[in-house]
């Protein structure tokens, strides 16, 4: 009988050679991981929406970390099978990336704390941060949050600001403007790269850059739209829709367009019009009282936040859009993007990221438009069809340009995930 074949004198070198290639393969073909530290559903932020579906685009490329402030069990299970939450109090960075998403309100601050932990790249949703600070200073300094940002705000801008000016009131967004408080630079001063999403935001954080002692480099990237509609709208309907979508403020424009509204019944009075947004019980009522006193017997609802199948009837069955801004925050819109991706024909104001849109996909009005002028703008494009059809067509477009797998990708090339 024959004895069994021994194995080679190479045989064993031969096949750990095999192994440390496969493990090479294996290492050149892992999927590669990104962080995402930001809010996340069901924290009432535009930022935490829109980071959900960008997270779902970025996982057909790399798995997703998605860093949440608290349990896991208090947020939304991810529907994307690449992404999955992380807490913030037990996240380490990995290899590969992070993303730190910072915006302008209180959800936002375990995005902070960590990036002053473990310096990274920042998208800045917001380019205006006082808000942000103000309510941030509440928890440092419970006594005197409003001394606590004064002194931030002290020390980012030294003798420019009038310190008694700050401490003896809380200032409005048109003074905030008009003295140039963004702290964007409390944000620059960890941050190895930030990103933004307009010519407007970039010019503001480059300015807050120059401010700290740190060269920053800033870099813009697309703001992602949902999937587009397929066909555009026509005609207007004989009892028209109106809708303005998102937060309702005096900083949205809301007066301005109440009152252009009562002008407008006079020509078109079967029209509606429906402000639906997030709002506080006396926010709303405001307003309410401004359309009774200004647009009597209109047909005007103010909703407050809608649920999601009531928001996508609206942009179902809306024949114009009109998104005002009297200042910018440096921010985009999603209620815009929701606009422009449902094909409807949209107004917004030339200011900030809404103004740098093309006029192929919105008409644009000046900020603080007159009443007289809204109302006129409206009417005009409620009348002309093809110029409807053609503005509807033009969004659509533009929101398949910019969809989220689009502008996925194009994080992911800025991140240097090529």
């Amino acid at each position: 009988m024959r004895s069994a074949k021994r194995p080679g004198r190479y045989a064993g070198a031969l096949a750990e050679t095999s192994l440390h290639r496969l493990l090479r393969i294996g290492r050149r073909h892992r999927r590669r991981r990104l962080a995402l530290v930001t809010p996340w559903p069901p924290q009432e932020s535009g930022v935490a929406g829109y980071n959900r579906r960008l997270a779902a685009a970025l996982s057909r490329h790399v798995d997703v970390d998605v860093v949440v402030a608290g349990p896991r069990s208090e947020f939304v299970k991810p529907d994307a099978p690449g992404v999955r939450l992380t807490e913030a109090a037990a996240w380490k960075p990995g290899r590969d990336g992070v993303l730190f998403c910072m915006g302008n309100s209180s959800v936002h601050d375990h995005v902070y704390e960590l990036l002053r932990e473990h310096p990274g790249a920042v998208v800045l949703h917001d380019a205006q941060l006082t808000g942000f600070f103000g309510m941030y200073a509440g928890r440092e300094r419970p006594s005197d949050p409003l001394g606590r940002l004064v002194e931030r705000v002290e020390r980012v801008y030294g003798a420019r600001i009038p310190s008694a000016e700050l401490r003896s009131a809380p200032l409005d967004y048109r003074r905030r403007m008009e003295l140039g408080i963004f702290l964007t630079a409390e944000v620059a001063c960890h941050a190895e790269r930030l990103f933004v999403h307009s010519a407007f935001a970039e010019h503001v954080a480059e300015e807050e850059v120059s401010l700290t002692t740190r060269a920053v480099p800033v870099g813009r990237l697309p703001f992602a739209m949902p999937a587009a509609a397929q066909t555009p709208r026509g005609a207007a309907a004989t009892a028209p829709l109106i809708v303005h979508m998102g937060a309702v403020s005096e900083e949205k424009g809301v007066g301005g367009l109440i009152e252009g509204f009562g002008l407008l019944v006079r020509e078109h009075p079967n029209a509606r019009l429906v402000i639906a947004g997030p709002a506080e019980d006396a926010e709303r009522e405001r307003w309410s009282e401004h359309a009774r006193a200004c647009a009597p017997g209109a047909d005007v609802a103010l909703p407050g936040r809608v649920s999601e199948s009531r928001y996508a009837e609206l942009l179902a069955s809306a024949d114009l859009a009109v998104q005002l801004r009297d200042a910018s925050n440096g921010e985009a819109s999603a209620a815009v993007a929701d606009c422009l991706a449902a094909g409807i024909p949209t107004l917004a104001t030339r200011l900030g990221w809404s103004g740098e849109l093309p006029a192929t996909a919105v008409r644009h009005v000046e900020p603080q438009a007159a009443p007289h002028e809204l109302a006129t703008a409206i009417s005009e494009l409620l009348a002309d069809t093809p110029a409807r059809v053609e503005l509807s067509a033009g969004a659509l477009e533009h929101a398949r340009r910019n969809s989220f797998e689009v502008v996925a990708e194009a994080y992911l090339s800025a991140l240097g995930f090529d």
